[in-house]
Parts: structure tokens; sequence; C-alpha cells
């Protein structure tokens, strides 16, 4: 795992790869707000350095996240000072996220979808197959009050606000 672990460090972005989460994995991981285990976060820290590194390759193309990289990407944001830093550090100006994108009916999801599909493209373009069976089994937690899987893109009520409540 660990040359595997260096061999994709080497596929990344230079600056993506160089970014400091070790915070950020510790609230995760061992603080008394931590939810997630040490290897759900080390996945989900992997994707989401992959996924930084496509949006810096491809910074006109729009991107879709799995649920898994847009919850580490939330923490992220949580953390203003350093996202902002971050963002700054590898792309020179602030990047956004768009928390409605496939809620507002079928040609909203399909497009999501679409927007997804392109993603895993280029995922696979750089980074080899698109992992998701791990993504999604590693996921199993995050689920909505009826216990079903939810995760983007998804045609999933959930994507709806205030469906699952």
């Amino acid at each position: 795992m660990a040359l595997q672990h260096s061999k994709t460090l080497l596929q990344l972005e230079r600056t993506v790869a160089n970014l400091n989460f070790e915070k950020l994995k510790w609230k995760l991981t061992k603080s008394s707000e931590s939810t997630w285990s040490v290897e759900l976060c080390s996945l989900a820290e992997l994707e989401y350095r992959k996924f930084l590194s496509l949006k810096k390759w491809y910074p006109k193309q729009p991107l879709v996240p799995s649920k898994l990289i847009d919850k580490f990407w939330h923490e992220h944001i949580l953390d203003t000072k350093s996202y902002m830093s971050d963002c700054d550090t590898v792309f020179g100006y602030y990047i956004h996220h768009y928390p409605y994108f496939g809620i507002f009916g079928d040609d909203d999801q399909q497009n999501l979808q679409n927007t997804f599909n392109e993603t895993v493209k280029l995922y696979e373009k750089h980074f080899g197959k698109f992992p998701t069976e791990q993504l999604y089994e590693d996921q199993r937690g995050a689920r909505c009050g009826d216990d079903h899987a939810c995760h983007v893109p998804s045609s999933c009520a959930c994507r709806v606000p205030g469906a699952c409540k």
C-alpha cells in the first residue's frame, strides 16, 4: 500500500501533493468530534487530492466529486483560513463550492450525472480505474434516516433540501 500511495502522490499536481491536512485528519479521526476511521480518512484525503489535481489541470471543466470527497471538501472549507490559503497556493484564486447542482428537477439531475461521468473519465485518464466500489462501500455510515445509501450523483430525494427529515 505504501508503494502504491507513493506512486499516486507522484501523479498528483505538485502543489496539491504538498498541502497539509494533518489538523483536518486529526479532527476527523481523533478529536472529540471525530466520526471517521483512520482508513476512511486516508482514502478520502487521497481521493480529495486527486479531485483537486483534476480541478487544477482542468480549470474550465465542471467536476463533480463523490460523496466521500465532497464530505472531506466540506470539512476543508470549514477551516476558512486554511482553505483560502490552500486555494491561493494551488489555483491562485478561491474555489467555490456549489451545493445545489442536481437538485432542480430531472434535467439538472441528468446534467449532474453527465458531469460526474466526465469527471470519472478524467480521473481514469490520470489515475486509473475509478474506485467506485471502494468509495461507496466505505460510505455505509453515510446514510439518510431511512438507511438507504445516498451519494452524489444520485436521483435520491435527499438531494432535495428537507426531503429526508
